[in-house]
C-alpha cells in the first residue's frame, strides 16, 4: 500500500465533504466515496486494486487517515509559512492555474475526417518509417538564428547543443534518439519528416520554444501500424497540432497586452 500512501500524501480531499456516503474522517475531516475516486483517479482503479476483505479496504483506508493525520500536524505547525516550502506551494498553484486556463483554451478544438484523411493522404509515407534525430532547443528566435548561421558555417552541432540548447538532451549533444509518429509535436515531426539523412533544418517553432533540427538517420519501423492505427495517430497528431497552434497565436494575443522585456545576453553571460 505504500504506493498510495505515496499518492494520498499529494493530495488534501476538503473537509466536510457533502456527499453522505462517508468513508472515513479524521476530526472535521470526511473521506466520501466520490472522494476517494476522485483521489485515485477513477473507480476502475480502485477496482484494479482487488480488494475484496474488510481488512483491505480498512488498509486503503488508513492511508487517507495517515495523510490526514500528518497534515493536521503539518498545520498545525505552520510549516506552510516557512519560505522554501511558501515557494514551492506559490509555485504549484501558479502551475496549477496556469494548466487549468490552458485547458480551457484549447478543449473545443475538433478535427473532421475528412482532414485526417487528407492529411494522411499527404504523409501516409512517414507513417512507416522511425527517424535518429538531435535538436537544440532555444528561448528565442534571434538566438536561434545565431546559432543556425554558427551550424551553417560548420561548427560542431554536438557542441553547440552542449552549450545553447534548453532541452534534457544537451548534455548529449541534442540527441533524441529514434522516433516516430505520435511520439512529438506534429510541427516538429513534421519538419523531422522534410528532413534528408545528414540535413539541419531552419528555425522550427513549437510551444516549446524554437528548435533546430538535424536528421541522424531513418529506417522502416519494425512492425508497420494498420491503416485503423494511422488514422487514429493521424487525428491525434492533427488535434495536437491545432491545440498548439491555437496556443501559439492565444500567447501572442496576449503578449500585446503586456510590457515585456527578456534579455537572452544577459542569461549566456551567466552560462
Amino acid at each position: 500500500m505504500k504506493r498510495f500512501f505515496y499518492l494520498l500524501v499529494l493530495v488534501s480531499v476538503m473537509s466536510g465533504a457533502a456527499a453522505a456516503d462517508v468513508l472515513a474522517s479524521v476530526d472535521s475531516r470526511e473521506l466520501s466515496w466520490e472522494d476517494l475516486v476522485e483521489l485515485v483517479g477513477g473507480p476502475e482503479v480502485i477496482s484494479s486494486l482487488g480488494i475484496s476483505t474488510e481488512a483491505a479496504a480498512a488498509d486503503l483506508l488508513d492511508t487517507w487517515i495517515i495523510e490526514q493525520i500528518i497534515l493536521a500536524a503539518a498545520e498545525e505547525s505552520d510549516v506552510a509559512s516557512r519560505p522554501d516550502v511558501a515557494a514551492i506551494i506559490e509555485q504549484t498553484v501558479s502551475q496549477i492555474i496556469v494548466e487549468a486556463y490552458i485547458t480551457d483554451i484549447i478543449n473545443d478544438v475538433e478535427v473532421s475526417r475528412l482532414e485526417v484523411e487528407n492529411y494522411i493522404d499527404v504523409w501516409s509515407e512517414t507513417y512507416t518509417m522511425r527517424y535518429n534525430v538531435r535538436h537544440i532547443l532555444l528561448p528565442d528566435p534571434v538566438i536561434a538564428s545565431s546559432v543556425l548561421s554558427r551550424l551553417n558555417s560548420g561548427e560542431s552541432f554536438a557542441t553547440l547543443a552542449s552549450q545553447f540548447s534548453m532541452g534534457p538532451s544537451a548534455p548529449s549533444g541534442g540527441n533524441l534518439g529514434w522516433m516516430a509518429r505520435g511520439m512529438i509535436s506534429p510541427d516538429f515531426m513534421e519538419a523531422v519528416c522534410r528532413l534528408s539523412t545528414g540535413e539541419i533544418s531552419g528555425v522550427v517553432e513549437t510551444s516549446m520554444g524554437f528548435h533546430i533540427i538535424q536528421l541522424m538517420d531513418k529506417t522502416p519501423l519494425d512492425d508497420p501500424i494498420t491503416p485503423e492505427e494511422t488514422m487514429e495517430l493521424a487525428t491525434m497528431e492533427l488535434m495536437s497540432a491545432k491545440r498548439e497552434e491555437l496556443l501559439i497565436q492565444f500567447i501572442e494575443d496576449l503578449r500585446e497586452d503586456h510590457i515585456v522585456n527578456a534579455w537572452p545576453e544577459r542569461l549566456l553571460n551567466h552560462i
